[in-house]
């Protein structure tokens, strides 16, 4: 008799036991499902970005024992440099710094607006360009334009990288040449040599002294399929301080594609045709600051006259976005963001129409040039989505 009570407790136990075992599965059952539900209709949603919005612990993962890296020594680990195979680091994009602060910005353009210009010379770039020196000390490039198009076009084009989080542009205002006003009647002789229009509305960037050219990234250089996907062989003798340029270049490579600026990387590829060391010279309208920043310099044939001339460039315009298959965080998600809204070009002549009160008088982009924008945008996402899936 004690022997059966016995069994029967053990078959009772035995059950219970069983039956906790199976709530406990199906409870990991439905958690399992519920979670491979949410993953498949975000990666359906959104392949690329899903990865790209994930926050990583940089500095207990991937970041280097030896600080003395950020001194131009090499890296010797992939992972140091890139994450899932397609973003940079954040360790990496730690290193780079804001080229213009937000706040500075701001300043430059109310003191430059209304401020005097003293002496009026050649200087910046193009044979219509002058360097202004303000009546204390300041000094901005000024830059014409052979019609309102290209000035229209410099504007747009600093107020996209903006919307992009995309720094590397000198702080720009526009200003009126009413040759009365306190601003320009001291250069009055100066601009009426030029030939330049009364009235007409021109571009101020900041002038940035002590920089220097820049060459095309040797793995940009040839253009070969794979483009700027870098491997751990090839890492493993670049230094910190040209990985951070190559960053740099990733974002300049979206910049150029959206505002289908040829006047840049693209006219050296479309040169190649003819000049086999074309790649061998600094690139037009990029230089470098004395800390390693890029500067994205001369953006008149950004947006309004890239996207007229599209069928003679789009070639290469597509070759050069092809190239690179490595991509800031930051920067897909600005994409993404505007890709997902629509409206690209509407909230491009928001912000600048907030920011210049001489935005209504240039004007702003066409339709046709808002549905550009737009496609070219989508075409950017694709891309990157498709990097992501092939890597």
């Amino acid at each position: 008799m004690r022997f059966e009570i016995m069994n029967a407790g053990k078959v009772k136990l035995c059950a219970s036991l069983f039956m906790w075992l199976g709530i406990v599965t199906w409870i990991g059952n439905v958690k399992l499902h519920l979670w491979f539900v949410f993953v498949q209709q975000s990666t359906e949603r959104d392949v690329v970005f899903s990865v790209a919005n994930e926050q990583v612990n940089i500095s207990k993962r991937h970041a280097p024992v030896n600080a003395a890296l950020r001194d131009g020594k090499t890296f010797s680990i992939l992972d140091n440099a890139i994450e899932h195979r397609v973003f940079w680091s954040s360790w990496l994009d730690g290193l780079s710094t804001r080229v213009f602060g937000v706040e500075h910005e701001r300043k430059w353009r109310e003191q430059v607006r209304d401020a005097r210009v003293v002496v009026l010379e050649a200087g910046c770039g193009r044979p219509t360009n002058r360097l202004a020196t303000f009546a204390d000390g300041t000094r901005a490039c000024v830059r014409y334009g052979i019609d309102a198009d290209q000035v229209l076009g410099e504007t747009l084009s600093y107020y996209l990288a903006e919307l992009l989080g995309i720094s590397n542009l000198p702080p720009l205002a526009l200003s009126k040449l009413n040759l009365s006003s306190e601003q320009w009647a001291r250069v009055r002789g100066n601009i009426e040599a030029l030939e330049w229009s009364p009235n007409a509305i021109v571009s101020l960037t900041e002038f940035i002294p002590n920089v220097t050219g820049v060459f095309i990234p040797l793995h940009l250089r040839k253009q070969q399929a794979g483009g700027l996907q870098l491997s751990a062989e090839n890492i493993s003798n670049m230094t910190v301080t040209y990985l951070v340029e190559l960053m740099q270049w990733s974002d300049l490579i979206i910049f150029d594609y959206l505002t289908a600026n040829f006047d840049r990387i693209v006219s050296h590829i479309f040169s190649l045709q003819w000049d086999a060391r074309v790649m061998e010279r600094t690139t037009n309208n990029l230089l470098k600051t004395s800390n390693g920043h890029l500067l994205f310099i001369d953006n008149e044939a950004g947006l309004v006259h890239g996207y007229r001339v599209l069928d003679l460039w789009e070639r290469y315009h597509r070759l050069l976005l092809g190239s690179s298959c490595i991509f800031r965080r930051s920067t897909v998600r600005r994409v993404s963001e505007l890709k997902r809204s629509g409206n690209s070009a509407t909230l491009l002549c928001e912000l600048y129409r907030a920011r210049e009160p001489l935005a209504r008088e240039l004007g702003s982009l066409s339709e046709e040039q808002a549905l550009t924008l737009q496609n070219r945008i989508d075409v950017v996402y694709k891309h990157i989505k498709q990097c992501a899936e092939i890597m």
